[in-house]
């Protein structure tokens, strides 16, 4: 039965639904905070000492990344640094974390003298950071040498 009056509601949508909007960019924000971590550190060129037993260590909040290249230019989180500015830097971290027991991640390149080295690990030590690692690359196997390795007796 045709009739003129229409039941269609064909008014106009005037409202936007911005939770998938939302939801989109909250997962971009955590893409972007861990990949900038990960480029903030990689920026620097290193050339890590190699070491059989390297394992792989997860950076978490309360870990200050310290990398020092073969010039021996030190860097805190990226940032280049004074070895005199680090104590400043590390009591404003730990203003920052009230309460969590900060430790220490350093990367020092294979060129880097020995003493630069240890000049930053007494800095750290003096600002009640008794907590580091230094990071190695994982020593790189030679095929050639390992199939010539005889093998173990058996027993």
């Amino acid at each position: 039965m045709a009739s003129g009056v229409s039941d269609n509601n064909d008014e106009e949508i005037s409202g936007i639904n911005v939770t998938p909007l939302v939801d989109i960019m909250l997962v971009l924000l955590i893409i972007f905070m861990v990949t900038a971590s990960l480029v903030a550190n990689k920026a620097i060129e290193l050339k890590l000492p190699e070491s059989e037993s390297a394992q792989p260590v997860k950076p978490d909040e309360k870990t200050l990344t310290f990398a020092i290249d073969r010039n021996g230019k030190l860097f805190m989180e990226g940032v280049e640094l004074p070895f005199d500015q680090i104590a400043p830097k590390i009591r404003a971290e730990r203003e920052k974390k009230p309460g969590v027991n900060l430790a220490a991640n350093i990367s020092a390149d294979a060129k880097t003298p020995y003493e630069v080295v240890v000049k930053l690990i007494d800095v750290i030590r003096k600002n009640e950071i008794i907590d580091f690692g230094i990071n190695t690359d994982p020593t790189t196997v030679d095929p050639a040498a390992a199939a010539a390795a005889p093998a173990p007796a058996a027993p």
